[in-house]
């Protein structure tokens, strides 16, 4: 039987057509208790690649990256098809790590992108990363003709190669861009052997933000700062005194690898994973203008926070609002995460009111899934002790909401991506539920519905009229699915980092692919 799936906020008429989901055949599964007993777990789109990235297209299409380098498309009838290329590095943790949809693609048909540039097309360790906007043509194929970089000059030798895309509320393109992978190998408070995240005129180990053409807003926390603290010619050189002309693109500093973020559609917040390096991971609340820590302190660990008065701009450095232990866990830390990936925060109208108000993230290397209360101001947690939601057979390494208010998972090494909704989807403040139309949805009528607004005359995702018809504006439908929430378009990327011993990346081919062979070792990341 096909459904179709209505989102008003979206302004479908049609909307995301999906099929009868089929349950995993994989190892993924939902928590004992509440989670499996609310929740189904089920392959959403399959053949994709190492797949490293998704966003939703406002007509119900999934665009998703992998790291070879291909683009392919999930329509709405399921089907997965080959969009085009990018020639990228796949040294390590790189390749083509991340994907933003442009808020007007249903005129301008334009999407972002993240990949570390090869050699063939001018990528070179000094200026690796490329953000490039490019037009999605109505056949599904990429019109490569129409690339531009957005951003370049972001240093790629190693690993911790950021990725992360989100575009904000305020319109502007946020970009998370890691450190370069050179490492200290020491727990916080030791010798620094990175200094990328904290000198300003250098790109890395940063949050960046743009307009959607590139160009640099003018109140960028930089824009208008003549002289900041300077790098040196390598990430071990320490910083000084020396001063020069920053990076304007930069919005916040002091960051590992911020590879996967989102924006609280609620507070317009944006919470990022940082993937720390041989003790803790954390998830901070991203301050404009500020140091966050790295290399400095990770976590709520290591030098004093002021420390971060060292740079000019100065100011003490922001703590995480959470922080994870590599080892087994204490009275007051969590443990056993090495690899996070940062997740989503939301209202989660569709699901059951105890996961409601939850931050959901994951962790690459240990293949699962955690919530975390947010405070009810969502500015903050309201307990920094984790939940267990799920497991994977495959490294989660993108999180994503969809626009039916369900959560989507990309795993690496699956080629996957995986959608978990709940089982019995509860209403919606307004009337919105997560039920579902028998027939394709056309809006025909006039501005109001004919019922008592907000209210569905029928169980939750039964529409009373006629199957796909409202009387409403296009676009709007009181039995809609979700909260009509907006995907966030985070990004992806490597999310390594490294400890004393053998290097082990999350992103790494194995020799076979040498003879045509696509494959991944994700068991595997930067220690």
């Amino acid at each position: 039987m096909r459904t179709t799936f209505a989102f008003s906020a979206l302004g479908l008429a049609g909307a995301l057509a999906a099929f009868a989901f089929a349950p995993s055949a994989h190892a993924d599964a939902l928590a004992t208790g509440a989670p499996a007993t609310n929740f189904t777990l089920a392959d959403y789109a399959k053949g994709l690649g190492a797949t490293t990235d998704f966003a939703f297209l406002p007509d119900g299409r999934m665009v998703a990256t992998s790291k070879s380098g291909t683009v392919y498309v999930r329509k709405t009838d399921g089907t997965v098809v080959t969009a085009g290329n990018f020639a990228v590095n796949t040294i390590s943790e790189q390749g083509l790590l991340g994907v933003a949809m442009h808020p007007s693609f249903a005129t301008n048909k334009t999407v972002f992108f993240y990949y570390s540039a090869d050699a063939s097309v001018g990528g070179t360790d000094l200026d690796r990363h490329r953000v490039v906007s490019i037009v999605l043509k109505d056949d599904n194929t990429l019109d490569k003709t129409t690339e531009k970089i957005l951003v370049r000059g972001l240093r790629g030798p190693q690993n911790h190669d950021g990725g992360g895309l989100a575009v904000g509320p305020d319109g502007k393109l946020y970009i998370g861009v890691g450190d370069t992978g050179c490492n200290s190998n020491v727990a916080p408070g030791g010798v620094i052997g990175n200094y990328f995240g904290t000198c300003l005129t250098n790109a890395n180990g940063k949050i960046l933000r743009i307009n959607l053409d590139g160009t640099i807003p003018s109140d960028n926390p930089l824009a208008a700062v003549a002289a900041v603290t300077a790098c040196g010619a390598s990430c071990g050189n320490a910083i000084s005194a020396t001063t020069g002309a920053p990076r304007t693109e930069i919005w916040a500093w002091g960051f590992r690898n911020p590879w996967r973020f989102n924006f609280d559609a609620k507070t317009g917040l944006l919470w990022v994973g940082d993937v720390g390096e041989v003790t803790y991971e954390e998830v901070t609340i991203v301050q404009k203008g500020r140091h966050h820590g790295w290399p400095w302190r990770e976590g709520f660990h290591g030098y004093p926070v002021t420390k971060c008065n060292d740079v000019t701009p100065s100011g003490d450095c922001v703590e995480p609002i959470y922080n994870c232990l590599h080892k087994g866990a204490t009275a007051t830390e969590d443990g056993d995460c090495t690899a996070i990936t940062g997740g989503v925060v939301d209202d989660w109208c569709t699901f059951p009111t105890a996961f409601q108000n939850l931050y959901y993230f994951a962790d690459s290397s240990a293949k699962k899934m955690w919530t975390l209360p947010a405070n009810a101001a969502r500015d903050g947690l309201a307990s920094t002790k984790r939940t267990d939601f799920a497991s994977f057979d495959n490294a989660p390494v993108s999180i994503r909401k969809g626009p039916d208010g369900a959560l989507y998972v990309a795993l690496l090494d699956g080629g996957r991506v995986v959608r978990i909704a709940a089982k019995t989807p509860t209403v919606c403040p307004g009337g919105t539920d997560a039920g579902t139309d028998t027939g394709p949805g056309t809006d025909t009528g006039p501005t109001t519905d004919t019922g008592t607004p907000g209210t569905d005359t029928g169980a939750p995702g039964t529409d009373t009229g006629t199957p796909g018809t409202d009387s409403s504006t296009p676009g709007t439908d009181g039995s809609t699915s979700g909260d009509g929430g907006t995907d966030d378009a985070g990004s992806s990327g490597g999310c390594g980092c490294t400890i004393p011993g053998t290097e082990r990346p999350i992103f790494a081919w194995p020799a076979a692919a040498a003879a045509g062979a696509l494959g991944i070792l994700v068991r595997r990341r930067r220690r």
